[in-house]
C-alpha cells in the first residue's frame, strides 16, 4: 500500500528552521520518507495512545549517525486513504524529547488543517437535514 505523503505546517516550519543550520536536512528526510513509504511502521509508537510514531533520522551533516540526528514524528490514517502526515521534525541535540502537550498541539493543528484543505478543496457542505 502506497502513503500519500502530506507535509503539516509545523513540519514545514521545522524543515526551514533546520535548514539554515544543516544543509542536508531535505535530502535526509527524504530518504527517511522513502524508507516509510516501504515501511510505514518504521518508526516506534509514542504511548499514551496519541497514534503517532517517531523515526529516527541520520544527519549528514553530522557524524553521529541516527542516534544523534533527527527525530521525525509522523502519523498514519488509512481512512478514507492511506495517508501520511509528517508532523515534526527536529534535531536530537536541540531537544530530547516532545512532551505530550507538544503532542497534542501537533494533532490539533492536524485536525485544523485537515478541515480546512476539505473546505478548500470545494467540498460541498455537508446537508444535516
Amino acid at each position: 500500500m502506497s502513503y500519500k505523503v502530506v507535509l503539516t505546517h509545523s513540519f514545514k516550519q521545522s524543515i526551514k528552521r533546520l535548514g539554515k543550520r544543516f544543509r542536508h536536512v531535505k535530502e535526509d528526510v527524504g530518504t527517511a520518507v522513502e524508507a516509510l513509504d516501504r515501511t510505514p511502521h518504521l518508526g516506534v509508537q509514542i504511548p499514551d495512545g496519541f497514534e503517532v510514531r517517531k523515526l529516527r533520522v541520520a544527519n549528514s551533516d553530522l557524524a553521529k549517525g541516527k542516534s544523534g540526528g533527527y527525530r521525525l514524528l509522523y502519523k498514519l490514517t488509512d481512512q478514507p486513504e492511506p495517508m501520511l502526515y509528517l508532523l515534526l521534525l527536529y534535531a536530537k541535540s536541540d531537544q530530547e524529547d516532545v512532551t505530550k502537550d507538544e503532542l497534542r498541539q501537533l494533532l490539533d493543528d492536524l485536525t485544523k488543517e485537515s478541515s480546512t484543505s476539505d473546505s478548500e478543496a470545494g467540498d460541498p457542505p455537508v446537508d444535516a437535514s
